[in-house]
């Protein structure tokens, strides 16, 4: 079975504010040295809960160098 993070567990995880999590989430407001947007819950809700391999997928692109 998946490991399963909630939003305070990512939150925790980056040292950042939910608010700064959902940014993270668009191409519009991600930080410029982002490959790509932070993923999208896998299971919305409350808590929104994301399956760790999503996660780890996402940390494993190569971020561009400015």
């Amino acid at each position: 079975m998946d490991d399963i993070l909630l939003t305070s567990d990512l939150t925790s995880r980056y040292k950042i504010s939910r608010k700064t999590l959902w940014s993270w989430q668009s191409t519009e407001t991600m930080p410029r040295g982002f490959a790509k947007p932070f993923p999208a819950p896998d299971f919305p809700g409350n808590p929104n809960r994301w399956k760790s391999e999503s996660v780890k997928e996402w940390e494993g692109v190569k971020q561009p160098i400015n």
